[in-house]
């Protein structure tokens, strides 16, 4: 791992709260609404630090947007007779459009025809207002012919004069505000969130006039775990369609029934044979793929190394409130008025893992981080045993880079004059931009609203983590995608052969196995679909079946 590159998730991600409002809001949505809502593990991200920032950098933009609201109410007022402000709005919407025309395709093909279209729309249209004005506003306006001729007779001038002058005035008053804006939070992410910053005190208002109050509930997350590093295994209470929260998008994954059949050997002694227990193959397994930590060569800077296997239990938030009445709900959820655990104790897990129940089941996770942390690969496997069968459940999961434009960062520097011509262009848009600036500024975070006596199992599930919500289901680079196949290909190389010989050990045959066996590893039977479509199986796995791609590559066999 490169120097300094330990901390730049959480780098990335407190930029891109100031970066980008959705993401601010959408954190500051999903993690400090609801006090009953479990923290979700997010390794090698200071969530605490993050979700401080999405909150400061909410605050901020509302400060700047009533100020500016404000003070174009009061332009507005004095020049709503002035053809300058007119010609100012319909400039903005021209800008807004052709900016959005260009952000919305390539740099080969910038605008559209539809956006040409309104272009130039706009253009005949300041060219009307301002060509007949005295027709639209009739010979009264100080803006007429008549007005500019008789303007030295009008006792009115010297007042209309003034008001012409404020006007100006505060327009100018109003540019000063956009660029100190734009400059302000230039300095601030070059200077903060820079590379190789140092960590930088605490500083701005997390609370205001229109603002909401999340001081109570960023202290949840600034506390961290108290229980990491206690026995058994996290606790992971999810809503929605996904259990693994935090893993990002899901690859190809294959599960498979195995008949099992006694080998008829004479010379065999029973005594000799090893159990076969749902027990003894995930300790087997376990070990197996742990030792690729001593083969780190395999991987591009010895990635392999840093290879963890750890336990986790997931549970659906809908099924265990129903499940509330039951004794071993009180290990999951004890308080209806707290969140749910974060870590189940060792015998609780113990239990789900020799008897997995419909709301709670029990899974080995294998992970690898490469790419500085920007990308996670991470494997789940779940078995079932007796003496018939052998069920087996592989559901590996990708968790891309973080948005390029959550790294621009990186590309800007401290002494650039860039923020004083955004903000001379942030100036120019502001008419058009100001619907959207008073939307946020009377737009309020608050909880749902709940039905009387109705317990909601939406309080007590995560459904993401602030490190998915940075991220897009695409590669950025062809060695991502090499690398992810490489390490996927790996650690399955070491779990069906560990299987295969402790089921020979065991005295069965591995005859249905070895076939099943060849199919994953030849064609891949994947299961495929979401709670939107029916499962279905398919003879290859969808990423290797295409030649790859870099830039745009999706990341995973589906979002």
């Amino acid at each position: 791992m490169s120097p300094g590159s330990a901390d730049d998730t959480t780098r990335y991600l407190c930029a891109a709260s100031y970066l980008d409002p959705r993401y601010s809001t959408r954190a500051i949505t999903e993690f400090l609404v609801e006090p009953t809502r479990p923290v979700p593990p997010s390794p090698g991200l200071d969530a605490g630090r993050v979700l401080t920032e999405a909150v400061r950098a909410r605050a901020r933009r509302k400060n700047y947007d009533g100020l500016l609201v404000l003070l174009m109410a009061v332009v507005v007022g004095l020049s709503w007779d002035n053809p300058m402000l007119y010609g100012w709005i319909a400039l903005s919407i021209v800008l807004v459009v052709a900016r959005a025309g260009k952000s919305a395709y390539t740099t080969e093909r910038p605008f559209t025809p539809k956006t040409l279209a309104v272009a130039a729309v706009a253009v005949v249209f300041i060219w009307l207002v301002l060509a007949y004005w005295d027709v639209l506003f009739g010979s009264g306006s100080r803006y007429s012919s008549r007005y500019y001729a008789d303007v030295q007779y009008d006792d009115s001038s010297g007042g209309d004069t003034a008001r012409f002058v404020i006007g100006i005035v505060l327009a100018v008053v109003v540019l000063m505000v956009v660029t100190f804006e734009h400059w302000s939070l230039w300095n601030l992410l070059t200077t903060r969130f820079k590379r190789f910053a140092p960590p930088a005190p605490d500083s701005g208002s997390l609370a205001g006039l229109f603002t909401e109050d999340f001081r109570e509930q960023l202290g949840r997350y600034q506390r961290g775990d108290e229980f990491a590093g206690a026995p058994g295994a996290p606790l992971v209470v999810y809503r929605g369609y996904k259990p693994f929260v935090g893993a990002g998008f899901r690859r190809d994954s294959w599960s498979m029934a195995i008949p099992l059949e006694r080998v008829d050997d004479d010379e065999s002694d029973p005594a000799n044979r090893r159990e076969l227990t749902t027990e003894t193959l995930y300790e087997e397994i376990r070990g197996a793929i742990g030792d690729l930590r001593r083969s780190a060569a395999l991987s591009p800077d010895r990635r392999l190394g840093g290879l963890t296997v750890t336990d986790a239990v997931f549970t659906p938030a809908a099924e265990l409130v129903d499940h509330l009445g039951e004794p071993e709900a009180a290990a999951y959820l004890p308080d209806i008025e707290y969140p749910p655990h974060t870590r189940l104790g060792a015998a609780d897990v113990e239990r789900i893992r020799r008897e997995p129940k419909e709301w709670a089941r029990y899974y080995l996770c294998f992970q690898v981080e490469t790419w500085d942390r920007d990308l996670v690969l991470t494997t789940f496997l779940h078995l079932a045993v007796d003496d018939t069968t052998l069920y087996v459940e592989w559901t590996p999961f990708m968790l891309p880079p973080i948005r390029a434009e959550y790294r621009a960062v990186d590309k800007m520097r401290q002494e650039s004059l860039r923020p004083f011509g955004q903000g001379l262009l942030g100036w120019l848009e502001l008419p058009a931009s100001l619907p959207g600036r008073i939307a946020n500024l009377v737009s309020w975070i608050r909880q749902p609203r709940r039905e009387a006596g109705v317990l909601d199992p939406e309080r007590y599930g995560a459904a993401s983590t602030l490190r998915e919500l940075a991220s897009v289901n695409l590669f950025t680079d062809y060695f991502q995608l090499v690398d992810i196949e490489r390490y996927e290909k790996i650690i399955e190389s070491r779990l069906l052969p560990t299987i295969g010989k402790l089921l020979g050990d065991a005295g069965f045959s591995t005859a249905k196995f070895e076939e099943q066996a060849a199919v994953v590893i030849n064609n891949d039977i994947t299961i495929g679909g979401d709670n939107r479509a029916p499962i279905t199986q398919t003879g290859q796995r969808g990423p290797r079946s295409r030649p790859p791609r870099t830039s745009g590559r999706p990341a995973g066999a589906e979002a």
